[in-house]
């Protein structure tokens, strides 16, 4: 049965993502969103969303009134299950993307977690989020990941060195 409802939240997901893309097209609106690198031992997180083709990071719009570390925080609880502080969320980069036809303004932020501790359990709901990985930079960039992680993943490598 949880299999059957997970299909179906991924049906309504591709639906959505869809709509909201034909809407992009039409209005061209801004948008304002985070996307959050999470390090563990020189590898980043990455996840993919059921309703995307590329790989993507946690993240997501900001909510009105919310800042970019409090809508990281948010993020990354609900799509892999890590509970962290806003003030734990380090800015590192922005850019802004038009591969979806709107002007998508993205700031990213970091999480390094400690190299000495075990890799943190991640928790997917296979809805939204179906699956997520720490992969090492190298290969991540050699991975079909969208522009604006892409962009990100490039800047990291110059800083990470």
């Amino acid at each position: 049965m949880k299999r059957w409802v997970n299909a179906l939240a991924r049906t309504g997901y591709r639906g959505a993502y869809t709509l909201a893309r034909v809407y992009w097209l039409v209005r061209h609106p801004r948008t304002h969103g985070v996307f959050v690198g999470v390090w563990h031992q020189g590898r980043v997180l990455l996840l993919q969303n059921s309703y995307k083709h590329q790989l993507s990071m946690p993240g997501g719009g900001m909510e009105r009134d919310e800042s970019p570390a409090e809508a990281g925080a948010r993020e990354l609880h609900e799509e892999v299950g890590l509970r962290v502080g806003p003030a734990s969320l380090k800015p590192v980069f922005e850019t802004v993307g038009t591969s979806e036809n709107k002007e998508d303004h993205v700031r990213f932020l970091e999480l390094d977690l400690d190299a000495r501790d075990a890799e943190p359990s991640l928790t997917i709901d296979d809805r939204e989020v179906t699956w997520a990985e720490f992969i090492d930079l190298d290969t991540a960039l050699r991975l079909p990941v969208s522009p604006l992680v892409r962009a990100y993943l490039e800047h990291a490598r110059q800083r990470r060195k």
